[in-house]
């Protein structure tokens, strides 16, 4: 009981330093939820839609890593403080970890509500197979998403235990400060080998799915993902290390204008960086195949089912990318505007070395640009190559009236992508004015 009211005392303490931890898990569970929900139809509407409420799941594991690491790192001084006065590092360690249950729980309370809430107005209008009853469908779609809740805490809180236990009352003092460094400084040619190797490999089994005949194309479709994720992942640790390497090496065109500074916000954390901007590029890419498959269902040219489901799963589709765009955009805005409370001691001391306000303003919006923009790289180099291959395709399968639809709908993709980059972008903006 007394660990229960200091859990919430604490996290009521660090309400700011939780929020991006309650906003991604709300966010993430409401999308959960939705899927579920649509999983759950599209079974009984003999549709397979439960890859998405896994895909979710692995996101969901890598983020919340991530920000639990990052909690760890602005609470290493106070937890420092706790040993110090004696308290016992088990206990310390369940008191840290009944905070992160206690609001990964309001997360999980919160997002189901919001997700369902969200599904039953824009979806359950249309009611399949005689589905009507929101009781059946909801406790149904809390317990799944319920099931993996329960998995991604069990995952994230075993990493944190072993993390935890391994840390000292010294390491705890310099966790907020500490950098993450390349012990092996030509590793980032390695990554480059392997984004090569599974780049080509990727384009060929495109290829496949284009060129090869039709009995054959189920094979190369079941493990093209493979390479894809693999070729993501190694791209930003290629690119992140290559730059971590070139700013060890302190050349001279590295100090002039604002490259150092540039250089070292990108890399110093540059492991974590990779594999957060490779989640989000995943989560971009899925955004954008969940909007080229909606907006093809709702073609009165395309006969795939009948109309009402057909019109359903393209309404389903579109929503979903909507979301994913949503929490893409906001999880990373939210996380910028958190370094930059952070880094505000920072900035000024760029004003004691001579920056005036709106070169600080300038360097400000190049690394809301940068944050914004970096996990969309990979995913512009993957469009270039795949989308001209797979028009051909479809220009086969499909009507003469759908020819080129792919490019028609990847550049409609792109312009409600660029709508909302620039809307948050000058939210951001106007909101990171007050640590300038």
């Amino acid at each position: 009981m007394m660990y229960l009211k200091l859990s919430i005392r604490n996290a009521k303490r660090s309400f700011t330093n939780y929020l991006l931890y309650v906003v991604t898990m709300t966010l993430l569970l409401a999308v959960m939820e939705i899927s579920e929900c649509i999983a759950i139809i599209g079974q009984l509407a003999d549709f397979q839609a439960i890859s998405l409420p896994l895909l979710i799941t692995v996101i969901q594991v890598i983020l919340v890593e991530y920000i639990d690491t990052f909690m760890l790192k602005q609470r290493a001084k106070e937890f420092a403080s706790y040993l110090l006065l004696g308290m016992e590092k088990k206990k310390l360690t369940n008191l840290f970890l009944c905070e992160i249950l206690l609001i990964g729980l309001f997360c999980f309370l919160a997002g189901t509500t919001i997700g369902f809430a969200v599904y039953g107005l824009f979806f359950f209008r249309v009611a399949l197979h005689g589905i009507k009853f929101l009781g059946f469908l909801y406790g149904k779609s809390m317990f799944y998403t319920l099931c993996c809740f329960c998995f991604i805490e069990i995952v994230c809180v075993f990493h944190l235990k072993q993390r935890f236990n391994k840390l000292q009352i010294r390491e705890l003092i310099c966790e907020k400060n500490r950098n993450e460094n390349m012990k092996n400084k030509d590793n980032w040619k390695k990554w480059a080998v392997v984004f090569i190797t599974g780049f080509v490999c990727m384009i060929g089994f495109v290829c496949g799915i284009v060129f090869l005949p039709e009995n054959c194309i189920v094979y190369t479709v079941s493990v093209v993902a493979i390479p894809l994720i693999i070729s993501v992942f190694a791209f930003y640790k290629w690119i992140l290390g290559c730059l971590y390497a070139h700013r060890k090496m302190k050349s001279v065109n590295i100090y002039q204008k604002n490259r150092l500074y540039i250089m070292a916000y990108l890399t110093s954390n540059f492991k974590t960086t990779a594999i957060i901007n490779a989640v989000f590029c995943m989560c971009f890419l899925f955004s954008a195949s969940s909007f080229i498959t909606g907006m093809l269902m709702l073609q009165p040219e395309f006969q795939l089912f009948d109309k009402a489901s057909q019109q359903w799963m393209g309404t389903a589709q579109i929503s979903i990318c909507i979301v994913f765009t949503i929490i893409y955009f906001s999880i990373l805005s939210l996380q910028q505007l958190i370094e930059l409370r952070q880094d505000s001691k920072n900035k000024k001391i760029l004003r004691y070395i001579g920056k005036s306000s709106p070169q600080i303003a300038s360097l400000v919006k190049q690394q809301i640009i940068i944050k914004l923009t970096m996990p969309m790289t990979m995913a512009l180099l993957i469009f270039l190559f795949c989308v001209p291959l797979l028009n051909i395709k479809l220009n086969v399968i499909l009507p003469a009236a759908l020819h080129n639809v792919l490019f028609k709908f990847t550049g409609e993709f792109f312009l409600c992508t660029l709508c909302f980059y620039l809307c948050y972008f000058l939210i951001v903006n106007a909101m990171s004015k007050q640590y300038i």
